[in-house]
């Protein structure tokens, strides 16, 4: 098990702000570490060479290399040698919820299967190389995406998160048409692979308020074509599923543990004992109660 850090983006974010733009040299205690984070970067070599490590996988990384890190992947920027500095990146970091969610209905993020988000949800399965290499006028227009939004960030003038959220559409919009260009087919679909992920995450959430919407930004899909996929794959609705989770781990404290049927239930995602009771007897026939006195 690893233990990098994580930088979480309430803690970059201003007050009531989704997105964070800066420079690497100006944040340089994640500069030369390995460190997850919560959020989306997308990272532009605008200064030197270096190594940068991404999901186990080590990249030699140059001018107009650019990078898309999603959640929770490890990764870090790197100097060639002791004797060099790392490459200086701009950083435009964002939660979802950030952009404007009619994009995510959108035929380019729907189709996720061909695009270049693929490589930062998967990235083990690709070629030690960026999502995009850049050089004379698409380094500069993607540049100058970059340029503007730092400084939209940094001086603060009024509507500079609107902007910011401007720019960031048509650095994303930009990025999937240069990726079009240089990847005539995309990677293979793996649909299966992304509902794994989702699942994963409510496993390791139950005792949160998981949401369809908010599983569906984090894999770049609108709502209504994440339920599809998501009933595709598993062969149920995404609130039955969930459901079916809460039930099977509040069985499995049942079985292992002395706890009150009320502590289970909100351990379970339960805030509703009522709702509980409906819920365990709808899906086991028994009550909790009984359930626990059949062991």
């Amino acid at each position: 098990m690893d233990n990098y850090p994580v930088l979480k983006g309430n803690t970059l974010f201003r007050k009531g702000e989704l997105v964070y733009v800066n420079r690497s040299d100006e944040l340089r205690q994640y500069c030369d570490i390995m460190h997850k984070h919560d959020f989306i970067e997308i990272a532009y070599v605008i200064e030197g060479s270096g190594i940068h490590i991404v999901g186990g996988k080590e990249y030699k990384t140059s001018i107009g290399d650019l990078f898309i890190i999603n959640y929770d992947i490890p990764h870090g920027f790197f100097p060639e040698s002791k004797n060099k500095p790392a490459p200086i990146v701009y950083n435009c970091v964002f939660m979802p919820e950030f952009l404007d969610t009619s994009l995510f209905a959108s035929y380019n993020f729907q189709d996720i299967t061909s695009s270049f988000l693929f490589n930062s949800l998967f990235p083990e399965d690709f070629k030690p190389s960026p999502d995009l290499k850049l050089t004379g006028t698409e380094f500069s227009e993607i540049g100058e995406l970059f340029s503007k939004m730092y400084s939209e960030y940094k001086f603060m003038q009024k509507g500079y998160c609107d902007i910011i959220r401007a720019y960031l559409i048509e650095l994303i919009i930009k990025v999937f048409r240069l990726w079009e260009i240089k990847n005539e087919k995309g990677p293979a679909p793996k649909n299966a692979e992304l509902i794994a992920k989702a699942i994963e995450y409510m496993k390791q959430n139950l005792d949160s308020d998981i949401k369809l919407d908010a599983l569906a930004l984090k894999s770049f899909m609108s709502k209504t074509y994440f339920s599809r996929l998501f009933k595709e794959t598993t062969g149920i609705n995404f609130s039955d599923y969930i459901q079916q989770l809460r039930i099977d781990k509040a069985c499995n404290l049942l079985k292992s543990t002395d706890m009150k049927i009320i502590d289970i239930a909100v351990d379970s995602g339960f805030n509703d004992l009522k709702f509980f009771y409906k819920v365990f007897k709808k899906i086991t026939g028994k009550t909790p109660g009984d359930f626990r006195k059949g062991l």
